[in-house]
């Protein structure tokens, strides 16, 4: 998958795939905002988490049954992100979280 974001180019076939994880996507539809005035509605995607060699971060999720959809995230969304669903793959990269 290709995605242009910000006048950057994120090619899923040349970035390696981190880990799986999970985010929070806000959905502002007429009838959301009719049902639940006032209120952020959304829903829980899973998401694809990919590195560029450059060291560019990358979400992915498939909307609407087969529509997929790319956001560039900063490398600290991405650490919050494998901290909280990939917490291995997050030592693995970044070091061992202390002991509570």
């Amino acid at each position: 998958m290709v995605f242009v974001i910000q006048g950057m180019k994120y090619d899923t076939e040349k970035m390696r795939k981190v880990a799986t994880v999970k985010k929070w996507y806000r959905e502002d539809t007429f009838l959301n905002r009719a049902m639940f005035p006032g209120q952020k509605v959304g829903r829980t995607h899973e998401c694809e988490l990919w590195k560029s060699e450059k060291g560019n971060w990358l979400l992915t999720h498939e909307m609407d049954y087969s529509k997929n959809m790319g956001e560039a995230i900063t490398e600290e969304e991405a650490k919050e992100l494998l901290m909280r669903y990939a917490t291995p793959i997050y030592e693995e990269m970044f070091g061992e979280l202390p002991e509570a």
